[in-house]
């Protein structure tokens, strides 16, 4: 992890580990996908584990085409079929005894994406270690609120933690006098007048409350 990469990742108009971590989690899903798609032996893998959590799933469906999705998912269609069949695995008629969908422990994109968000906030730590990258955070749009949390809980000085919270706060109060200013100019059929931050606001808002789309993940709530 570069300063470099860090120092392009407090550009974004999102939530620089965040930004990170939907980079490398779309590399991961295509790099996947391609394995699943040519390697009969990573289909017999991927059915053994139980394939991905439901969420992960489905992201990874947007990385493939149809035909991409059957060839890759075949092989587990055919694994959870004998499962259930089996005697022992079904309950009162037939209905199955538990539920044969992968979580945070067995989908492989979840391990992935926990490591890759505790190996980038443990880098953010050494980053905001100097001055100039602490600054470059300050005048940048912030993390988001979840991420935040796990850089603050690394931070040993408190004058950066409290001036880390008070740029949350200010970065909140900017998003939500935005969506004031965007609800009313749509009210009032202004919409030519709206700003950058006006018109973005509502996305921006998600994701500091939320973190991005892509990266949450509800498994991993309590980690």
């Amino acid at each position: 992890m570069t300063e470099t990469i860090m120092m392009h990742d407090l550009r974004v108009r999102s939530c620089p580990a965040c930004h990170h971590l939907e980079q490398r989690m779309a590399g991961y899903f295509a790099e996947l996908q391609g394995l699943l798609s040519r390697s009969e032996d990573a289909r017999s893998e991927y059915a053994d584990e139980g394939g991905l959590c439901p969420l992960h799933t489905w992201q990874l469906a947007q990385f493939s085409s149809p035909r991409g999705i059957a060839r890759g998912h075949a092989a587990i269609m055919r694994k959870l079929a004998d499962r259930l069949a089996r005697p022992g695995e079904t309950g009162v008629a037939g209905e199955a005894s538990s539920v044969l969908q992968n979580g945070a422990d067995g989908c492989r994109v979840c391990r992935f994406l926990k490591d890759e968000e505790a190996r980038y906030i443990g880098a953010f730590h050494v980053f905001l270690e100097h001055v100039e990258n602490f600054e470059s955070y300050m005048r940048s749009h912030g993390l988001c609120l979840r991420h935040l949390s796990q850089v603050l809980d690394g931070l040993l000085d408190k004058v950066r933690k409290e001036r880390l919270v008070r740029l949350a706060a200010e970065r909140l109060r900017e998003i939500g006098e935005n969506m004031i200013r965007y609800d009313q100019k749509i009210e009032e059929l202004k919409r030519g007048q709206l700003t950058r931050d006006e018109k973005d606001a509502y996305r921006r808002g998600i994701v500091m409350l939320a973190g991005e789309r892509v990266v949450f993940n509800p498994f991993l709530k309590g980690n």
